[in-house]
């Protein structure tokens, strides 16, 4: 749907495209109804999944909307041109894993295109920074969200993991699509020794049908299945936190 601006004063028509910038949630399954119809309204459709490429199924998207969908690379969106560009002459819907705001990128996305004059609607989902609060921890009691990934070191990761430890407060520690919890566990503990005992939460694929939450400490972490995984380190707890860890632990 295109937006029509009548400037009365001047007799003449505004065409005012849009940008849909859409949450499809953890899976595919969890698209919201307004999410469903906003792509159905858009001429356009790009994606991108890159934190959750096995758990997005496209090709059922595509039948549930009678559209279709371009796949983009990371570099593609970084570059944000190619969805700024396709939305100057027709509507266009963003797809994106989780929230959409919960990524800088996609934030950067949405400042962009208001600024050139695009209409911006967000249709929001769930993310993992909300569903993890089923490790029975409290989402108020979180503090940065860390990234660590799989071919780097960065030393970011333990600066911001002593800030919040340094409050009392839980980090989540989000994985590259592919990398496996353990592995992440024990670059952590290469980097700063003094994690390996640190009690930890491992949360594998969730969300979804399979999900699955186990507790213990940091080393001794053990995937049971596929991947995505997410780690969080339990920082100071209340009572009903520690009781919740303590009775599935």
């Amino acid at each position: 749907m295109v937006l029509i601006r009548v400037c009365l004063n001047l007799s003449s028509w505004t065409f005012v495209f849009m940008l849909r910038i859409v949450g499809v949630g953890l899976d595919d399954g969890e698209v919201t109804q307004k999410g469903l119809d906003a792509i159905e309204r858009s001429e356009k459709v790009f994606a991108e999944f890159y934190t959750n490429t096995e758990t997005v199924d496209i090709e059922l998207l595509e039948d549930k909307t009678d559209q279709d969908i371009q796949k983009l690379s990371r570099e593609e969106v970084e570059q944000r041109d190619r969805i700024l560009e396709s939305a100057k002459p027709s509507d266009t819907a963003f797809l994106v894993s989780g929230d959409p705001l919960t990524a800088t990128t996609h934030f950067d996305i949405k400042h962009r295109a208001e600024e050139s004059g695009l209409e911006v609607e967000v249709v929001h989902a769930p993310s993992i920074l909300t569903s993890v609060a089923e490790t029975g921890l409290n989402v108020y009691k979180f503090g940065r969200v860390v990234t660590l990934p799989e071919n780097m070191k960065p030393d970011s990761v333990v600066e911001h993991i002593e800030k919040n430890d340094s409050v009392g407060l839980h980090t989540l520690i989000l994985l590259d699509i592919d990398y496996s919890a353990d592995e992440a566990a024990q670059k952590l503990i290469e980097m700063d020794e003094s994690l390996s005992d640190r009690n930890a939460i491992l949360v594998e694929r969730a969300n979804m049908e399979d999900q699955s939450i186990s507790y213990g400490n940091l080393s001794s972490l053990d995937p049971e299945g596929g991947t995505p995984h997410s780690i969080v380190l339990v920082g100071d707890t209340s009572h009903k936190e520690e009781n919740f860890i303590r009775d599935r632990g």
